[in-house]
C-alpha cells in the first residue's frame, strides 16, 4: 500500500487528538451508549472542535477533512456533519464545496464590524445593569472583576475570556435584556476567538487589565458615564490589538 499523502492545510489523525487534547477512549464511546445527563458524544465533540477554534489552536483556514475528523474521535460521518453544521452556525468554520470543512477566516473588515456591534451592545448591557443592579449584584460585578485581575495576573488568558463572558452573561441576567443576551450569544463565539487574538499582542494583557478595572470602578460608583466611557476604551483598544495581530501574521 502506498504512502498516505494528506491534503493540503489537512490535518492527521495524531495532529488533531494533540490539538484537542482530549481522552480519546471517552469520545470514542458510541453515541446510544451515553448516559443520561452526560453530553452525548456529538455534543462533546462539537465542544472539543469550538474550543480549539475559539482558543486559536486551530489557525483560521485549517482544514479539517471528514475522514480524519471520524478516525480521531472514533464517530461517524453523520456525527461529523452535524458537527460541521454546528460550526458554520457560530461562523467559526465553512465548509467549502470540494474541500470540506475550514475553520473561518477572518477579514479585518468583519473584525470592525464585530467589534463596533460589540461595543455598543456591551455598553447597552452595562448601562441597563446599572439601572437595576442591587448592591449585592454590584457585589458580584467586584467579584467578577477580581477573578479577571487575577487569571491576567498568571497570564491565564483563556481564564480571563472565559470569565468575561460570564460577567457579561450574569450582567444580561440581572438587567433581564432578552434581546441584548440573544445578540450576545450570536457574537459570543467569534467574540472569545479575537479576545484570544487581542490578548496575544505584547502588552494587550495589561491594558485589558486596565480597562477591567476602569470599567469596574464606574461599575462600583453606579457612574453610568465612567462605566460607559471605559467600556468603549476597552473594546476600543481590544479591536486595535486584533487588527495589529492579523497585521504581524499576514
Amino acid at each position: 500500500m502506498g504512502k498516505r499523502t494528506d491534503p493540503p492545510g489537512g490535518m492527521t489523525m495524531n495532529e488533531l487528538l494533540k490539538i484537542f487534547q482530549v481522552d480519546f477512549g471517552a469520545l470514542a464511546q458510541p453515541a446510544e451508549g451515553d448516559m443520561p445527563g452526560r453530553p452525548l458524544t456529538r455534543d462533546r465533540v462539537f465542544e472539543a472542535v469550538r474550543q480549539a477554534i475559539v482558543e486559536g489552536r486551530l489557525a483560521p483556514g485549517t482544514r479539517l477533512p471528514e475522514r480524519e475528523l471520524c478516525e480521531a474521535f472514533g464517530i461517524s460521518r453523520t456525527v461529523v456533519r452535524e458537527v460541521a453544521r454546528r460550526l458554520e452556525a457560530e461562523k467559526l468554520a465553512t465548509v467549502i464545496p470540494h474541500s470540506g470543512l475550514r475553520v473561518a477566516t477572518v477579514t479585518r473588515k468583519i473584525v470592525r464590524e464585530i467589534y463596533e456591534i460589540r461595543m455598543e451592545l456591551e455598553v447597552i448591557i452595562v448601562r441597563s445593569f446599572l439601572a437595576c443592579a442591587s448592591d449585592d449584584d454590584i457585589a458580584v460585578a467586584q467579584e467578577f472583576g477580581q477573578k479577571l485581575l487575577d487569571a491576567g495576573m498568571r497570564s491565564d488568558k483563556v481564564g480571563m475570556v472565559e470569565t468575561m463572558s460570564s460577567f457579561l452573561r450574569f450582567m444580561t441576567e440581572v438587567a433581564d435584556n432578552q434581546i441584548a443576551a440573544e445578540l450576545l450569544a450570536q457574537l459570543r463565539s467569534r467574540v472569545n476567538m479575537l479576545r484570544v487574538y487581542a490578548m496575544a499582542e505584547p502588552g494587550q494583557l495589561e491594558t485589558g487589565m486596565e480597562g477591567v478595572r476602569a470599567i469596574i470602578a464606574g461599575i462600583t460608583a453606579r457612574d453610568d458615564a465612567a462605566a460607559e466611557r471605559a467600556t468603549r476604551v476597552y473594546v476600543s483598544r481590544s479591536a486595535e490589538a486584533v487588527l495589529r495581530h492579523m497585521e504581524r501574521d499576514a
